[in-house]
């Protein structure tokens, strides 16, 4: 019975993907409210530490955009800028000023198709554990 639910929550979750990323993006005209960086330092790895920037929006239903740093310190405090999101997520996939774009995720439908596509895969059964040997892993296999 758990297993039935977990795989429901797959293809709903994959499903859910899948269409995000095949409805049409929303256009939101905003104008910049303030800039947040925040570092996290990774003890692990020679102590290096990685920054994060986002971008705060007023007037529209979008409120932040993470942005690298080339957008941060280009667009500042009250810039009209238009940012196309997606619909369901409301991922920011491009925000632009005045026709010139500054902030673009090339790949982002591609990698959401893919991930949403792995887990109805999942879901379904054709991936699934190979438990005909000892390794681990995962394995395409029909299910008839």
């Amino acid at each position: 019975m758990l297993t039935f639910l977990f795989r429901c929550l797959l293809f709903c979750f994959g499903l859910v993907l899948v269409v995000d990323a095949g409805l049409p993006m929303r256009m939101h005209q905003l104008h910049v409210d303030r800039h947040t960086s925040s570092t996290s330092n990774d003890t692990r790895s020679s102590g290096r530490s990685d920054t994060s920037y986002t971008l705060h929006f007023v007037g529209g239903a979008l409120s932040s955009c993470d942005v690298g740093y080339a957008t941060y310190t280009t667009l500042k405090d009250g810039d009209s800028v238009e940012v196309k999101a997606t619909k369901l997520f409301k991922r920011c996939v491009q925000i632009e000023r005045d026709g010139e774009t500054f902030e673009y995720s090339k790949y982002w439908r591609l990698f959401q198709l893919v991930g949403g596509a792995l887990l109805i895969l999942s879901a379904v059964g054709l991936l699934g554990r190979d438990d005909d040997d000892d390794r681990s892993g995962f394995s395409i296999r029909p299910s008839w």
